[in-house]
């Protein structure tokens, strides 16, 4: 008997596997029409390009893009906001009835930057095709964690494809309805599980016996982000049968995610056009080398962003990926403004959570690098602790996480030991500052 089952293609839109050519067509066609667009309707790209004698007939092809197009910063966008009283910045379009909000970024490393949304933005599409990797299907339930990133709540994106959305605050408060929800419903996927969400899901779990493996049986997959974890969250949640996807935004464009390769984030290059440029010189960096991400938006009508120098530290692969898709990846090290030099040596946070996390009193991963200068004498490090799980002694403590840090290193070590509840006062709930001046 024929079965009546609907058999779903793996990619939920075929530009997700396009040829090189297609794409490379596709993005040069495309780099024309938004910088024409961002400098006739966006006030703060009309001046930037203005003030670079830059027009945008000068730009006829990608390689006229690179050698012209100047660069915005999120410092500009700032500027703009403050200098004109506009709360985006000088980003949004004027386009009455299309904007239906305007939320912010995280503001995790710095003042939080102003982001117009529109009735379906890039970053819907990111994230419906990001779920629909993972497993999810029309009928489907996905838990959805609110986080302070770009505002919203609700994704019109997966509702138009049939998918509910069972939606929560992050927040240790939640943790007994969401298991509560994980059990009745069964979700296929969760989005964002962060890293204090998950230390406090252990903590619930430790407490009251309740069987993780059971809670998260039917999610095919969880996207986690914020900052990226250590490998002892990772075996943890691998332990209550979650596989996680990482997560992360493509220069407040739209969201960028990894596949079942676990090998980077792909950057839908539909969507947006990537590069890497050094970030001192602005020179532009080879793929595989390190170098600093710029994005330009390639589809947003209302916060056009051309050539946006985001701060983070990539390296980009434009190979075809084991999952099928052949858009571009890249590999996150860290933002440029968290890397310090001690001694000459480079280091950036990603380093210091695989040391810290070592130790069950400080599993939680809390720390913060303090950084008066980029380049200093010694590496200072801030930690927080359980102190219900306190072994022996505060200096005790502080000793072994010395000695297995300072040997790692290898630089001059500083170490301040605090509660960790007074470093995740310090930021939004999906994460805290990582570097900071005092």
């Amino acid at each position: 008997m024929a079965s009546n089952a609907i058999i779903y293609p793996d990619v939920l839109d075929p530009i997700e596997s396009a040829s090189r050519e297609y794409l490379d067509r596709h993005q040069e066609a495309s780099l024309s029409v938004m910088c024409e667009y961002a400098v006739a309707n966006a006030p703060l790209i009309r001046k930037v390009w203005a003030d670079a004698g830059v027009k945008p007939g000068d730009i006829k092809s990608v390689a006229d893009f690179r050698e012209k197009a100047p660069f915005l910063t999120k410092d500009d966008i700032r500027a703009y906001r403050d200098a004109h009283n506009d709360p985006t910045g000088g980003m949004s379009v004027d386009s009455p009835g299309q904007t239906v909000s305007v939320g912010t970024t995280s503001g995790t490393t710095g003042d939080p930057t102003p982001v117009p949304n529109w009735r379906r933005t890039p970053a819907e599409e990111t994230y419906a095709r990001d779920h629909w990797h993972i497993g999810v299907r029309p009928g489907d339930h996905v838990c959805h964690m609110l986080f302070t990133f770009r505002g919203g709540h609700r994704r019109r994106s997966l509702s138009e494809l049939g998918i509910a959305e069972i939606c929560f605050s992050i927040s240790p408060f939640e943790i007994p309805r969401i298991v509560e929800a994980s059990k009745r419903f069964r979700p296929t996927s969760m989005s964002i599980f962060p890293n204090p969400l998950i230390n406090a899901f252990e903590q619930y779990f430790e407490k009251t016996g309740e069987d993780p493996v059971d809670v998260f049986r039917s999610y095919k997959g969880a996207i986690f982000g914020g900052e990226p974890l250590g490998d002892r969250q990772k075996a943890l949640t691998r332990s209550w049968g979650l596989e996680l996807f990482e997560t992360t935004s493509l220069g407040d464009v739209a969201g960028a995610c990894e596949c079942r390769e676990h090998n980077g984030f792909h950057a839908y290059e539909d969507i947006a056009f990537i590069e890497a440029v050094d970030p001192v010189t602005a020179e532009p960096v080879a793929d595989g080398e390190i170098g600093e991400l710029v994005v330009t938006s390639l589809v947003d009508r209302l916060s056009p962003l051309v050539r946006y120098r985001t701060g983070d530290l990539v390296s980009i692969d434009r190979s075809p990926c084991g999952c099928g898709r052949t858009h571009a990846r890249f590999k996150l090290l860290g933002r440029a403004t968290d890397q310090i030099l001690v001694k000459g040596r480079s280091i950036l946070p990603r380093e210091i959570m695989g040391l810290v996390e070592k130790h069950d009193e400080t599993r939680a991963n809390l720390f913060q690098i303090i950084r008066a200068d980029r380049e200093m004498d010694e590496l200072k490090l801030r930690i927080g602790y359980d102190v219900t799980r306190l072994k022996d002694s505060e200096d005790a403590l502080k000793l072994r996480l010395y000695e297995r840090i300072s040997v790692a290193i290898e630089v001059p070590l500083v170490l301040e030991l605090v509660d960790e509840q007074e470093l995740l006062k310090l930021g939004p709930p999906h994460k805290i500052p990582r570097v900071t001046k005092t």
